[in-house]
Parts: C-alpha cells; structure tokens; sequence
C-alpha cells in the first residue's frame, strides 16, 4: 500500500505531504513526480513546485539524490519510509493545484510522488486538518471520512479534489447518480434551469453510446469566479472554471451567450468520459507522463469532442436549432479569419500541440489552426459526408459508438492513421480523398456543400472583425465592405495596445508590431479606436502616432476592405436542420 497524508498550510499556499510504504528489499527507492496532466498537452514541469524533500527510513534520515527535474531515487533498504515534501500551491486553473483560505483544489498529478515500479499497488490519501467547514468533492473512493484509496497510481491521478465551501445538486441520468459540486461566490441563480439542462445533456451523450458507460457515477467541480474559463477531463469526473455571471438566471427564457458556453463546457468534458478517456490514441494507451506523446490524432478526440458538445446542446433541446447555428457560424468564422489555416495543417496542428497550440504567441493566429476548431469543423464535414454517401446508413455517431464497442473489447488505443482506416472499414465508404484534404492539406473545407445538405446556407460576408459569424434571415444582396484594421488591441483611456497584427492587414503594411501604443490616429487621442477606424473610408490613409519601447513614432497607414471572412447562415430547410439535429 502506497499511503499519502496531506496537510494545507492556507496563509502560505502549501501543501505538506508525507509519502509513507514499506519496502523488504535493498532495491533503490525511485520517486517521479510527472511533467503533465492528461488533456493538457504541454510540458508543465509540476516538479518546480516541490519546495523542500527528505527522506527516512525507519525514523533515520535517508539521502535523496535528484536525477533530473523531477525524479529522486535513494539507495535501497528494508523498512518504513516517509518522504515528507512540501508543495506551493498557486495555480488558479483546472490542471494544477491551489491552496488559500477560501478554498483548496488539486490535481493528482502535480502533488503526488509516483513509487517506481510500485504504480499498480493500492494507493491510499488521507486529508488531515482541514477548517472544520470545509466539504470535500471528488471521485476518488472514499473508505472514510477524508480517507481515499484507488487500485492504482493511474487512478488516484484521474480524480481531482475540491475543498472549501461547496454546494452540492445532484441529479440522475439514465440511472447513474450524477453530482455538481459548487464552490466560488456567486449570487443566487436557477438552480432546477441547470440541473435540467445538465440533465438532458447527460442523457442524449449517454444514449449515444453503448452500454456500459466508462463510469458508475459521475461528479462535475464546478468553480465560479470573475472572468475565469476552461475544464480538464477525467473518467468519472471533471474540473470546471467559469464565470459567475454564467450561471442561469431565473426567468432566463432562451440560453444567454454566457449560459450557452457553460452548458457547452459541461457537454464537452462529459464526452470526453468516451472520447479520449476510453477510447483514446495508442500513444496514451498508457500515457508516458515523463515527455511529450506525439500523435496526429487530437483533431479526432479533441476536434469531434468540440463539434458535439455544441450539437448535444441542440440535440438534448438545451439550445434551439437557430442558436445552434449560430454557435457554428461563429466556429466557421473564427477557423476563416486566422491566417494559420493555411499554414498548417490539422495532422500539424495535433502533432504540434506540445509547443506550438499550448505555447501561443502574438504571431499564432498567422502560424497555426486549431485542432478544436477546425477539428469540429472536419468531423461535422465527416458526418455529414458518411451521411450522404451511405444514403443515412452510417454516421459519425456509429462510428463512435463502434470505436467505443471496440475499446471495451480490447482497451487498445487507435494507432496513428488508423481512425480514418477504421472510419472507412466501419462503413464501407472511400473517404481517402476527404481525409487527405482535411487532415494533410492547408485546403479549406467544403463547407457550404455540406451545410446545404442539412438545410443550411452558407455566406461569406465583409463584416467588421467584431461580428463574428452569425445567423441572418437572408443573405445580404450587395454589403458594403468595412475597412478592417488588422490587429487585436486592448482599448486604454486615451490610446490602445497592439496585441496580434494579421499577416497582410492594414497594420502589418504601415509597419505596425504587437505591443505598439497608439496614441493618436489623424491628430486625435484614441479614446474609442474601433469607433475612430470606423469612420474612415477604404482606400483613404491616416497619420497614426505611436510609442514603441519607449519612443515616439509616426507612420501612415492605408484603409484595407475588410476580406470576406465572416460566415452568416441562413436555415432554408427547418425540417431538414432539425432531422440532423436530432441524429436522425
């Protein structure tokens, strides 16, 4: 038994942890902390944190040699050890762990040492002198009162811990007990509008699949707080950030922006439970913690999870069809704009997430595609096309379905290349030339071919930046371009900060770079830039001053018409748009 005790020190932000095994041999004791987290693809050297290490054996302090950034080993010999290390906890996100007065969370794999050649042994955590009204959340078994033990190493780092102040709903789906474990402060919100929509959720992915589903109950940890975001999945459970102001507000009718993308939070970690926590990349089959594992496929996991978390709103009724559309127009829009699209391909872009996609830059939207977003784009083009070709025999839900058959089968991850060989054995269609084009050529989508088949036009339009794709009645006959300025920035109060400049944009031809301040644009402060820009005609040129480093700059800069790169969707067929919609 491998046994962890861990004590929050709140006013420091650490952890001291005392690791505790017996050993009846003289073997060396090899202790690794891992350098990652699974679903997070980027080397986060966790091992930084470890403030202070020793050990012991038998009571009698132990030499502990480091070998690299995050392993130690100690010369072997029998008896009860303890390595005692203390951890800083900093780390507001979904990945790591935080420690303060208000609350405490951890995921395993930034806090606990793994025993080498001990992972497959029973693994026990006890919590000890928590603030008497602090609740815990986890899926990690519970054998008493702050007492957990998992049958493996693997598994004690699948289930992150909250503590604090936690509000607990529960709710059933398809018969599994499934829990929404609150922390955060947050004004009072509808809490049976949630419960409902996370509900329906959960049973359309759940009816999705065979059974049995990858967990017997399932647990969300939920934090609110003031402009947070993101989620990190795990077998039987999932870490949550979102704003505060997302939570439903009673009366709500239709699904706000902000409530919208927390319903779609949950659907995309919850499809996870299937799609990359069970059947998942020959490369993860186990995961390597220690270095970078390379694979072509996260279009395929991560991709396919984003074009259905947004469709199971639809399909669960949580959103409506047109709402729905409009979070793909806006998907549409944001893979259009970037100029990475066609520099790098989706078979790139997975490959590359280790220092490209989890190490963005202000030159990224010029460089790189998303896996996410041009991933969903691919597998609804992929479903739709199955659809078509098979006459409605097959679609990308049977292919996931049978995927996830063959996981419970076998527990083999899918080699690289092999999901598009599996996808065509699966349903007797050449797909050959779809997937080169998707996966291995910088070629935009079919989209507008593809959408039409489900009722849905697709049109480019040469709207401002800030639309961001939408939903219209009608195409627009005859849109007047709008003059685009060709970068990011922050407003300040009498200027504005450059923070991205797009490949062949007005910005980039006067010159400009990321961090420029722009004072002034023809003489005047910039107190409302994108008010200011708005006025000037295409074609015309402007005197901008700016600060670079320091120093003061002047530079012309020539109006460039906005490109035709925002998406707006029209829903010609309801019927149509709604038989997709529902799987049908």
């Amino acid at each position: 038994m491998i046994n962890y005790k861990i004590q929050p020190e709140l006013c420091s932000h650490q952890w001291k942890i005392t690791l505790s095994f017996m050993q009846n041999n003289h073997l060396p004791i090899d202790l690794r902390l891992p350098d990652w987290v699974p679903g997070s693809y980027l080397i986060r050297d966790f091992s930084r944190h470890i403030m202070q290490i020793q050990a012991f054996c038998d009571g009698q302090a132990v030499a502990l040699e480091q070998l690299d950034k995050s392993r130690w080993q100690a010369r072997g010999q029998a008896g009860a050890w303890q390595i005692c290390y203390t951890v800083y906890a900093f780390d507001l996100s979904v990945r790591g762990s935080f420690l303060s007065t208000e609350r405490g969370f951890f995921d395993g794999a930034c806090l606990f040492l793994q025993v080498g050649g001990r992972e497959n042994e029973p693994h026990h955590i006890e919590l000890q002198q928590l603030p008497a009204n602090w609740a815990c959340a986890t899926a990690l078994p519970c054998v008493a009162e702050h007492h957990f033990q998992t049958a493996s190493y693997a598994d004690l780092i699948d289930c992150p811990v909250e503590l604090g102040q936690i509000e607990f709903l529960e709710f059933k789906a398809a018969g599994i007990p499934h829990r929404i474990a609150l922390s955060g402060f947050y004004a009072d919100f509808d809490r049976a509008r949630l419960l409902a929509d996370v509900q329906k959720i959960c049973e359309t992915e759940l009816a999705m699949f065979p059974q049995p589903a990858p967990f017997a109950e399932y647990l969300f940890l939920l934090h609110v707080g003031d402009n947070i975001y993101g989620g990190l999945e795990h077998l039987s459970s999932t870490a949550l950030l979102a704003d505060r102001n997302s939570l439903p507000r009673y009366g709500m009718k239709d699904a706000d922006d902000a409530y919208t993308q927390l319903l779609g939070l949950f659907s995309h970690e919850y499809f996870h439970a299937w799609n990359v926590k069970s059947i998942k990349p020959e490369v993860f089959a186990p995961y390597d913690l220690h270095r970078e594992n390379y694979t072509e496929q996260l279009w395929a996991f991560e991709g396919i999870t984003s074009y259905y978390d947004d469709l199971f709103l639809a399909r669960s009724g949580a959103i409506a069809p047109a709402a729905y559309a409009k979070l793909l127009a806006q998907t549409i829009t944001r893979v259009q704009q970037g100029k990475g699209r066609l520099k790098q391909t989706l078979a790139e872009s997975s490959f590359s997430a280790w220092n490209k996609f989890y190490k963005q830059d202000e030159n990224s939207s010029n460089a790189i595609v998303s896996y996410y977003q041009k991933g969903a784009l691919a597998a609804l083009c992929l479903d739709l096309l199955i659809r078509k070709k098979s006459g409605g025999a097959w679609s990308l839900d049977k292919v996931m379905q049978q995927h996830y058959r063959d996981w419970i089968a076998t527990r083999q991850g899918i080699p690289e290349k092999q999901w598009q060989v599996r996808c065509q054995d699966l349903t007797g269609l050449d797909l050959h030339d779809f997937f080169q084009t998707a996966l291995y050529s910088t070629d935009d989508l079919p989209l507008a071919e593809y959408l039409a088949s489900v009722g849905i036009e697709l049109s480019w339009q040469p709207l401002p930046r800030s639309h961001g794709g939408g939903v219209a009645d009608e195409i627009p006959a005859d849109t007047a371009p709008v003059g685009d300025f060709g970068a990011r920035f922050k407003q300040n109060a009498d200027s504005i900060t450059l923070s991205q400049v797009f490949n062949g944009s007005s910005a980039e031809n006067a010159a400009l770079c990321p961090q420029d301040k722009i004072i002034a644009l023809n003489g005047y402060a910039c107190t409302d830039f994108a008010a200011q820009w708005a006025q000037l005609a295409i074609g015309t040129q402007a005197r901008l001053h700016f600060f670079r480093a320091g120093v003061l700059h002047e530079t012309v800069i020539t109006v460039q018409a906005a490109e035709a790169d925002t998406a707006l969707l029209v829903i010609r067929d309801k019927v149509l748009l709604e038989r997709w919609l529902a799987g049908n």
